[in-house]
């Protein structure tokens, strides 16, 4: 794929993740009481807006940053598209799974219920995997020393401290059976008890990966012992 192309795509799904959160945020219920609220999020909002849409915004339509372009090999395009994809669901998927319970920031409310079925029976923090997976993506979707890492660089620090905050006012809040969820649900990859046939596949392809390298190597091997020595002296 083309870089424009893998640029555009990339566009698009973070697009349709901001129309998708104002039109959440358009049907929040702002009524209910707020216990608790992070103010500290909008910092984290700030810096997920800038380096995931304000700065590659920027950069696709501007000729400023050409000479800190980098650029990745063709093949790569297809799967890291899959993966942008797959994040992309996964961030919608868990906004739906959410529904009325979903909150702007990190506020928690006195009738708020513990999410424990879709991507959540999966990994406790789908959200945060699919952004962590999105800034991963954008490193080779959007190819530039400045707009591709920058999303990795200020979002990770951040998704780390948010998620540990998290989960210590959650824990707080719902007690015990958050603790029992904890210890049954993965923060941000699932437990290999929830993912049986993952686990299968990712265990086949580590074997015949290995059994494919080995190949290789003694088929490179073979033609090396093979290749004709050349004469020390041609002279002679």
């Amino acid at each position: 794929m083309e870089r424009a192309f893998l640029e555009t795509i990339f566009l698009c799904g973070v697009a349709l993740l901001a129309l998708l959160e104002l039109y959440y945020l358009q049907n929040f219920d702002a009524d209910r009481k707020i216990l608790i609220e992070q103010k500290k999020k909008r910092t984290f909002l700030f810096l997920l807006i800038v380096g995931v849409q304000v700065v590659p915004f920027i950069y696709i339509f501007s000729v400023d940053f050409g000479p800190t372009d980098y650029h990745f090999w063709k093949w790569l395009s297809f799967p890291v598209t899959l993966c942008f994809v797959f994040c992309v669901w996964l961030f919608i998927k868990a906004l739906s799974d959410l529904g009325i319970w979903w909150t702007p920031g990190q506020e928690l409310k006195e009738d708020l219920q513990l999410v424990k079925s879709g991507s959540f029976h999966y990994v406790r923090h789908p959200m945060y995997l699919a952004l962590l997976g999105i800034s991963v993506c954008q490193v080779f979707m959007i190819q530039n020393w400045i707009a591709g890492p920058i999303s990795l660089l200020l979002v990770t620090p951040f998704i780390i401290y948010q998620i540990k905050r998290e989960e210590r006012l959650l824990t707080k809040f719902f007690g015990d059976d958050y603790r029992e969820y904890t210890e049954n649900t993965g923060m941000l990859w699932p437990r290999e008890e929830k993912m049986p046939l993952f686990k299968k596949i990712l265990r086949e392809l580590i074997k015949n990966t290995r059994r494919l390298l080995g190949i290789l190597w003694k088929l490179i091997v073979k033609l090396y012992q093979k290749r004709p020595m050349r004469s020390m002296n041609r002279g002679l």
